[in-house]
């Protein structure tokens, strides 16, 4: 089995990236705006209930599990498309999208005690004096590591001989994180803060933000036949 990372992966796994980010984050919101009845705010890796949102605490705390269910479905069918029956292409598509909803940013949140599944524990779970918060917080990461692990081992199993696993496995769970952080939390929110397309295109929903996720649909549009390309047959037969 080959590695075939071409600029048109690259281009396509990044979209993919982003766009799942994306997703996630239009989960929270579409969650909140039906728990509360309107609509909060949308920005970059940010978003708030609206201001006069009157749901039990209980409800509003579906919202901070919307977006991480998104992610885990992501996760489970990258997990799904793995299997080890399958075509080198179906395992590309799967590692893919596997690695595309940075599971390991979810480990990192959790384990320092934040992420969105750690805050939704804690507006149900903890009490109001805080006594309980380490045990809420370990709970968090466990729920992580339950989501994550099993599907980060098919992908760390799939490639053949442990160099191929040191050179191609940790840099797509380490490195994707990095770009989605400069391009998504810090260039596209400083776009929005300077005014660029600021304007509301619905309540609380800057126009730059749509223009953003359409733009990322079409860029993995044009780019998608080039995921199911990264794992190429090596002569007769694949070793995976």
């Amino acid at each position: 089995m080959k590695l075939k990372l071409s600029p048109g992966y690259v281009l396509s796994f990044l979209s993919l990236v982003f766009l799942v980010h994306e997703l996630h984050d239009w989960a929270h919101v579409i969650a909140a705006r039906d728990i509360c009845g309107c609509w909060g705010t949308r920005a970059f890796d940010y978003w708030t209930y609206c201001s006069h949102c009157n749901a039990e605490t209980e409800y509003q705390a579906m919202a901070w599990f919307a977006g991480p269910v998104v992610t885990y479905i992501v996760i489970w069918i990258g997990w799904w498309l793995m299997n080890p029956r399958s075509s080198p292409k179906r395992k590309s598509l799967g590692f893919s999208l596997l690695f595309s909803a940075l599971p390991i940013v979810r480990i990192l949140a959790a384990a320092v005690g934040g992420g969105d599944e750690t805050f939704g524990l804690r507006q149900i779970f903890q009490q109001d004096d805080g006594s309980n918060r380490h045990f809420v917080a370990l709970a968090g990461l466990l729920v992580v590591l339950a989501l994550t692990i099993i599907p980060l081992i098919r992908a760390l199993m799939i490639l053949p001989g442990w160099l191929p696993r040191l050179l191609i496995f940790f840099p797509f769970l380490l490195l994707p994180m990095y770009p989605d952080r400069f391009i998504v939390s810090y260039c596209m929110n400083k776009l929005l803060a300077k005014g660029f397309l600021a304007e509301p295109l619905w309540e609380g929903t800057p126009l730059l933000v749509v223009a953003w996720f359409l733009f990322l649909v079409v860029i993995l549009w044009l780019t998608r036949k080039t995921l199911p390309d990264l794992f190429k047959v090596s002569g007769k037969r694949t070793t995976i």
